[in-house]
């Protein structure tokens, strides 16, 4: 990299996780008319619901763990790992228990019932808790911490290995070095795939209501990509570029899905899923690239959405539920019923973050981690840097990152007295 790009603040990667958690509201907008299944399901079908939500899984979630990884290793470097474990666990699991205590426990009662002549803990609860609907679209937030505690584990490992990196930046800035790292990380599903089928059902089972083996294998190689791609930031630069290659790549992972699909010999299995992590990162690669030349610069929009983007995920997954199950006597197409129920999960959300998670410190620890800004008026010139006070995007709104980091986050940074957490949403709904 040279001195003016290392100089730059990475705002894009603000923007796209604030983006890609606000997409989750999209994706759990559609699902009651979509024709898979959820929580709640409408008559009304709509096929277009599908293309939309299968666009998105293919992408996010992958997208949020590399952010995540990413801001992660960056923290790792600037704090001792006793501040990283307590600040990152803070912002993940003090929101996850608020709203699994408020807002989840609404969404039980709505979705299950009282539970009958058992009572609404035995009937209700407690089978909600072991099929995973009490936690819900909370479970990546579960993935988040066993990452960081791994993280922690492993701290006096990773910052020698983010040393030696240092002193031979030269092998990130060759042409095979991206192109090795993804190599393996394509082949690393068909390993978990072989794994799940030599145990299953144990790599399936949800532990304790949350998540499996298979959710948290599946996404760690997305967060170790983020992490190497800041210790090595010349790859940053190679990993957010679009061009014809990653198109071809794309273009063959879809292929291959496609010509292999409903196959089920082990070969054209293991393809299909190869296919898959093909199509997948290269996906991400374009979803990086698109933030990078659209939305690296100071925003005071994505400023705000920093935190907001982490209040409406906590809260939109009840208001999808109450809004749909409203719904479904109305004799209203699919698609209309799409976009009431993604209009009112936006704005209610958007207006309690608004009014009262910002405004109220106990509100904001509860359920972003840590206090909120308070409003401020503040222009932003393009190419301007803020100033003094100026609210920045802020990732202690969200589980992943640290506002826009300067680049490149070396060990030899001096440590910050505060930071931000790491980001969320998946397959799972």
């Amino acid at each position: 990299m040279n001195g003016a790009s290392t100089a730059s603040r990475l705002h894009y990667m603000d923007a796209m996780r604030s983006v890609l958690m606000l997409l989750g509201v999209v994706l759990h907008s559609a699902r009651p008319y979509d024709s898979g299944i959820w929580q709640v399901k409408d008559v009304a079908r709509l096929g277009l619901l599908d293309g939309l939500v299968n666009a998105i899984h293919l992408f996010r979630m992958p997208a949020f763990f590399v952010v995540a990884g990413f801001f992660a290793m960056y923290l790792l470097l600037r704090q001792p790992t006793s501040a990283f474990v307590r600040e990152r666990l803070r912002r993940v699991l003090v929101p996850m228990l608020a709203t699994l205590l408020t807002f989840n426990l609404v969404q039980v009662w709505l979705v299950a019932g009282t539970g009958g002549a058992a009572g609404f803990i035995h009937g209700a609860l407690l089978p909600s808790w072991a099929s995973g609907r009490w936690v819900s679209h909370l479970w990546f937030l579960v993935v988040l911490a066993v990452y960081f505690m791994l993280v922690a584990a492993l701290a006096p490992l990773l910052r020698r290995l983010a040393n030696a990196t240092a002193r031979a930046s030269g092998w990130s800035d060759g042409r095979w070095a991206l192109a090795l790292i993804l190599g393996v990380v394509v082949m690393i599903p068909i390993a978990v795939a072989v794994l799940a089928k030599l145990t299953w059902p144990a790599l399936n089972t949800l532990l304790l209501g949350t998540v499996s083996l298979d959710d948290l294998l599946k996404y760690l190689p997305f967060f170790a990509v983020g992490m190497i791609l800041c210790m090595a930031p010349g790859l940053v630069d190679r990993f957010a570029r679009r061009n014809l290659l990653v198109l071809g790549f794309a273009l063959c992972g879809l292929a291959g899905m496609y010509l292999t699909d409903g196959r089920q010999h082990v070969a054209y299995r293991a393809i299909n899923i190869a296919s898959w992590a093909l199509l997948t990162w290269m996906v991400v690669r374009v979803v990086f690239s698109l933030f990078r030349d659209w939305a690296n610069r100071p925003s005071p929009t994505f400023a705000y959405l920093s935190y907001a983007s982490y209040s409406i995920y906590l809260f939109h997954h009840l208001v999808v539920i109450a809004t749909a199950t409203a719904l479904l006597p109305l004799p209203l197409g699919a698609g209309v019923k799409f976009l009431i129920v993604l209009a009112i999960a936006s704005i209610v959300p958007l207006t309690i973050h608004h009014f009262l998670i910002r405004r109220y410190d106990v509100l904001g620890y509860l359920f972003n981690g840590r206090v909120v800004p308070r409003p401020q008026t503040v222009q932003v010139t393009p190419g301007v840097p803020m100033q003094p006070g100026a609210p920045k995007s802020d990732p202690a709104a969200s589980p992943v990152g640290t506002g826009a980091p300067d680049m490149p986050p070396g060990p030899a940074s001096p440590p910050l007295e505060d930071d931000p957490p790491c980001a969320a949403g998946a397959r799972r709904s």
